[in-house]
């Protein structure tokens, strides 16, 4: 009798499944319900149990037949603990006891923060999967995932992986966590737009400056334009400062670059890397630099995979 696993990705907004065979770990059907409004202690698990029993209807899978619930969820998370996720109005919540109150025993259940499940997923989906890797999702803000020695690092409280937050630079303006200097305020989405728009005050410029996107200063930059070049070539010097820490604080195999922003494609890694080369220290300079692929997958991949391994 074939077995299956779920990856399951809750949002603020919404909540991805995805139903994988095992051990190939093939998509069978992904599916995705808009995050319940109220009441999230309970309604966030009543709605996973019953989508999670509609797929299998829709599949003819009975739910022995299911191994294993994978869950990302968007805040720091240790041992399947939450002390406080803002966006979905949960504070101190057990999720492993509380998501297998409304299935079955014997259903494995495997939770990690969202950015770390992300990590999970970009490095199991590469050709060869690497036992250590260190993974940036970079959007409106900048998060991150780290893998060591095959396994997701959560850290003592769960806060592992937030790479958004390493100091980098000398400022003053305060950063969302309240201190400030930090990567998120160089690369993240609303940084970039104000970084563009004050070289504009100064360099001459392409950029229609009303209508501004991330991807519109990339794609200038692509074509040589000052301002958007000066904005590319400082998210790429300080992305590799961060990753220059990184390097010889866990010495990784691999980084990934993931996030909307990714999408800007081999000018940001190339940029990345030119800059790299020259904050590297000892051996730490080859390491590869590498594009996400899953893209809004990442999360239910992650997911199946890292609840697959706990069955294992």
């Amino acid at each position: 009798m074939e077995k299956y696993v779920y990856g399951v990705d809750i949002g603020g907004t919404n909540i991805k499944f995805g139903l994988f065979s095992i051990p190939k770990m093939e998509l069978i059907q992904k599916h995705e319900n808009s995050t319940p409004l109220t009441n999230h202690e309970t309604s966030v698990f009543t709605l996973v149990a019953e989508t999670i029993n509609k797929i299998n209807k829709e599949n003819n899978i009975e739910i022995s037949q299911v191994e294993g619930v994978g869950i990302a969820v968007p805040c720091p998370v240790k041992n399947g603990y939450v002390e406080k996720c803002p966006n979905l109005k949960w504070e101190k919540l057990d999720i492993h006891s509380s998501l297998s109150n409304y299935l079955p025993s014997g259903i494995k259940i495997a939770v990690s923060n969202d950015a770390n499940i992300a990590a999970y997923g970009e490095n199991q989906s590469l050709e060869i999967p690497h036992k250590n890797a260190i993974f940036y999702t970079l959007g409106t803000g900048v998060g991150g995932g780290i893998i060591i020695d095959g396994e997701i690092l959560e850290g003592r409280t769960g806060a592992g992986g937030e790479i958004g937050h390493m100091h980098v630079f000398e400022g003053t303006e305060p950063c969302s966590c309240g201190l400030s200097g930090c990567l998120e305020q160089v690369c993240g989405t609303s940084a970039i737009l104000k970084k563009a728009r004050e070289l504009s005050l100064i360099y001459p410029t392409q950029l229609n400056l009303e209508k501004l996107t991330v991807k519109d200063v990339f794609d200038y930059a692509k074509s040589g334009d000052t301002v958007a070049m000066k904005v590319v070539n400082r998210i790429g010097e300080y992305m590799a400062i961060s990753a220059s820490i990184l390097s010889v604080s866990l010495d990784p195999d691999i980084f990934i670059i993931g996030g909307g922003i990714s999408k800007a494609g081999d000018i940001l890694i190339d940029t990345i890397k030119k800059h790299y080369i020259n904050h590297a220290r000892f051996g730490t300079g080859d390491i590869p630099f590498v594009l996400a692929k899953t893209g809004n997958d990442a999360g239910i991949i992650g997911a199946a995979y890292y609840v697959a391994k706990k069955n294992t």
